[in-house]
């Protein structure tokens, strides 16, 4: 017969195996794994990048995001707006601000810990992730391959963002996360140990 697991102690294994000793799915949130803080911090990011694009009207050729209307799939309001009528800033705009600030806070306060911030960028800087694009020694061609799959995924859903203002054409997307989750997977594979 299958064990079964009670949720709250296995996102309490799960994140104390993770390095995070906070307790219950708030704390899990808010103080989160390093994985997830990545995640919180990169998709953070992102969601600031496409708010400013779509605050400046260069989102889309010829819509405007609503952000409410987006994430509560058109319930509360349209999606998309014609750029010349549909107003610059709505309430769904700060409050799309504000979550994905709160992402970027939350991930980069997990990410620094108890070093600083100055230091939390030298190692951006000098990591030896760059070392895995030029050198097949460093960790296999798994890893160069990995690498390579989401640092092309990330060139080419910028390069056609910004050539054919496509930030949140689906094709983009679609082709940029194939990219992105091939490499991820690339490099995950490289850490298995063979028993």
């Amino acid at each position: 017969m299958p064990r079964v697991i009670n949720a709250t102690k296995f996102a309490n294994r799960m994140s104390n195996e993770d390095g995070n000793p906070s307790s219950g799915m708030l704390g899990i949130l808010t103080k989160p794994s390093n994985t997830l803080a990545n995640w919180y911090l990169w998709l953070g990011l992102l969601g600031l990048l496409l708010a400013v694009l779509n605050l400046a009207g260069i989102i889309h050729p010829s819509y405007r995001v609503s952000w409410g209307g987006m994430f509560t799939f058109e319930a509360t309001n349209n999606a998309f707006g014609d750029k010349d009528t549909a107003p610059a800033f709505v309430v769904s705009d700060a409050i799309f601000i504000l979550f994905c600030s709160s992402l970027v806070y939350l991930g980069a306060r997990s990410l620094i810990g108890d070093s600083n911030f100055g230091d939390w960028l030298t190692s951006l800087l000098t990591n030896d992730w760059y070392n895995n694009l030029i050198d097949p020694e460093n960790g296999g061609w798994g890893l160069l391959l990995g690498t390579w799959a989401m640092v092309v995924s990330i060139l080419f859903y910028f390069f056609w963002g910004i050539m054919y203002m496509a930030w949140i054409d689906p094709g983009v997307y679609s082709i940029a996360i194939s990219l992105m989750a091939s490499g991820l997977v690339l490099r995950m594979l490289t850490t298995i140990e063979e028993d």
